[in-house]
């Protein structure tokens, strides 16, 4: 099993919820990541959903930033049908600690849109004794 020295659960809503579980509206969530060394670094991440359940265990997928490089993952890449609806964490792990800031946004029926932003902060993964 793979460690990471830091690891990011960013809390994650995308898609049109009519309203049984959250507000109804349309909701998005950007995930920005930046590298703030002068090193190109790999880290890993998986959409771990909440609703509706999994029907498998997520599996990660690796990115690339070079050094002062960002990217976003947004619902294109959390949702796998558009017209659908997910909550769950964007989990990533790093071996540098990296700027995570989340960007949600809602809009309603009233066509007023809301938006916050958040800075994500790191945790360091317990490292458990291997069994003998």
């Amino acid at each position: 099993m793979d460690c990471f020295n830091f690891q990011y659960a960013v809390k994650f809503i995308c898609g049109r919820s009519d309203g049984q579980v959250l507000s109804p509206g349309e909701y998005f969530t950007a995930i920005n990541i930046h590298n703030p060394t002068d090193s190109t670094v790999v880290f890993r991440y998986k959409v771990a959903a909440a609703l509706p359940p999994p029907t498998s265990p997520p599996v990660f997928s690796n990115l690339k930033l070079e050094p002062d490089g960002a990217l976003e993952i947004d619902c294109p890449h959390i949702l796998p049908d558009p017209g659908g609806f997910r909550k769950g964490f964007v989990v990533i792990e790093s071996d540098v600690d990296l700027d995570i800031v989340a960007v949600y946004t809602v809009g309603g029926r009233s066509g007023q849109v809301s938006i916050h932003m958040e800075r994500v902060a790191p945790r360091r993964p317990m490292r458990l004794p291997q069994p003998i």
